[in-house]
């Protein structure tokens, strides 16, 4: 029962088909006497009998109705698959849209999207680096990978991970600060004027004057990197760079999710479900390192956002 030929089953149902082992023969391109023989053999596992022959043809048995009615389900079943499959096949091919913030792509997607393209080369990936929040109902993007606790309504959404935080600077300014230095200048997102200040900012580093005010992560992380000042950076980005360090600190914010969204209206495409699928898959290593799980020290050179480019 565990091994049915599921061959010997689409015998039976072309006989009842075709109305005869000759016509079935005869669709299938095979010699009579192979599905007089498939038949029988079935039979014979099953141990029941499907058809009684007689000198006027073959005729199926009430079992018989009853199991092949099952497999006629079952023979549509696979049809459908088939069908999904070969449309899937069809709509692996195109362009496909996707945003994210310039350094999310730098160091979290490009290493799984160089995968994606070697193994669906007729896919042709439109990269769209901004932090602004796309519009997926109109398509300006078909996936988005965006950092927020409030996903847009009318999406198809995964948390991917939860991006923690910490404060960085050179090793240089690092050690200024533990000396007690002042003149150590802050980096900040353009906020409010309400607001002037982050409470990162305000709780850990009162007294250090704010520099810069910016309004992209990668011109704050590079401005970081190159000794301008300190600034709260994903830590995915902080622990990866060699120049930087974690400064000890009193409050950092809360972690955010990421996320992967498409628009509901999109969910059957099939060149969006495997790009989707495919990113999640690539991206779960480098999850316990976006959400600060683990450090510099604990990757013992292992390669986890692709090759990373220290100046000297």
């Amino acid at each position: 029962m565990q091994n049915l030929d599921w061959n010997d089953i689409q015998y039976c149902l072309a006989v009842v088909k075709e109305g005869s082992v000759t016509a079935a023969a005869r669709s299938l391109d095979v010699n009579h006497t192979t599905v007089s023989r498939r038949i029988t053999a079935l039979e014979k596992q099953l141990n029941v009998r499907l058809f009684d022959r007689s000198t006027a043809g073959w005729l199926i048995t009430p079992v018989g109705e009853s199991v092949l009615k099952s497999a006629e389900s079952i023979a549509e079943e696979v049809s459908n698959i088939q069908r999904q499959v070969l449309a899937d096949s069809q709509e692996l091919s195109g362009i496909l849209k996707v945003t994210a913030v310039d350094l999310t792509i730098q160091r979290v997607l490009q290493p799984g999207i160089k995968a994606f393209c070697e193994k669906y080369p007729d896919i042709a990936i439109e990269l769209i680096a901004s932090e602004d929040p796309f519009n997926l109902s109109v398509h300006e993007a078909d996936i988005a990978f965006r950092v927020t606790n409030d996903p847009p309504p009318n999406v198809l959404g995964k948390k991917i991970a939860d991006f923690a935080y910490g404060v960085y600077a050179t090793h240089e300014l690092a050690e200024r600060i533990a000396k007690g230095s002042k003149d150590v200048g802050a980096i900040l997102w353009l906020l409010d004027q309400r607001r002037p200040h982050p409470q990162w900012k305000e709780e850990s580093f009162p007294e250090l004057p704010v520099r810069y005010r910016v309004n992209s992560l990668n011109v704050a992380y590079e401005l970081t990197r190159h000794g301008h000042g300190i600034a709260q950076l994903p830590t995915g980005l902080g622990e990866l760079d060699p120049l930087l360090t974690k400064i000890p600190c009193e409050y950092v914010d809360q972690p955010m999710g990421f996320w992967v969204l498409s628009h509901i209206d999109l969910r059957t495409t099939a060149r969006i479900r495997i790009f989707r699928d495919f990113m999640l898959e690539a991206i779960a290593p480098r999850i316990p390192m976006l959400e600060g799980k683990v450090s510099a020290k604990d990757l013992d050179g292992i390669d986890v956002y692709g090759e990373f480019v220290s100046e000297k």
